[in-house]
């Protein structure tokens, strides 16, 4: 056998086989209307059952802890606050609500000017105007709140903020 027959013969099986190597890469010669079947869902595992241990009252410690006291229903009473009526609708059928008195002036420009000073402390404040010996007085408010004990809190602040002694007082609106 001649060398080009041989070359020729070397250069067909390797052109072959590169083809079918490359061929099935580059075109997909699976049936396109093929649906997949299978699952990718994982084993089922296997699970054992687990005796559990129940708990058991150490022999030192009393059937009756020390604490059943304080939670026996029959022994406690609900606390009550008869002082004052907190939360619900007033006579006007309006929610009980509280607002603190912080001050009285005789000139609306100052009353007005505290209440700047008291929302930039993020209080909301009000003026409402009230007769008191045939002279005109601007009370400034901050509130409603409807928790009186919040009221309270912010009065507090308000106290040791701006150095007043201001009251609690129901809202009325």
């Amino acid at each position: 056998m001649s060398d080009g027959l041989k070359q020729r013969i070397a250069g067909a099986l390797v052109l072959g086989a590169l083809g079918l190597i490359i061929l099935p890469v580059l075109f997909d010669f699976a049936d396109p209307l093929k649906i997949d079947r299978t699952s990718k869902l994982p084993a089922v595992p296997e699970i054992e059952a687990v005796q559990v241990v129940v708990a058991e009252r150490p022999a030192g410690v009393p059937e009756k802890s020390l604490l059943s006291a304080i939670f026996d229903i029959d022994e406690s009473e609900p606390a009550t606050d008869n002082s004052e009526k907190n939360y619900g609708l007033n006579a006007t059928d309006l929610p009980n609500a509280w607002v603190i008195q912080v001050s009285s002036f005789a000139e609306k420009d100052k009353a007005e000017e505290f209440i700047n000073q008291l929302r930039k402390e993020k209080f909301k404040a009000f003026i409402k105007s009230a007769v008191v010996q045939n002279k005109t007085r601007y009370r400034v408010y901050v509130g409603p709140k409807i928790d009186r004990r919040r009221a309270q809190k912010d009065k507090s602040k308000i106290d040791a903020a701006f150095k007043t002694d201001a009251i609690v007082l129901q809202y009325a609106p």
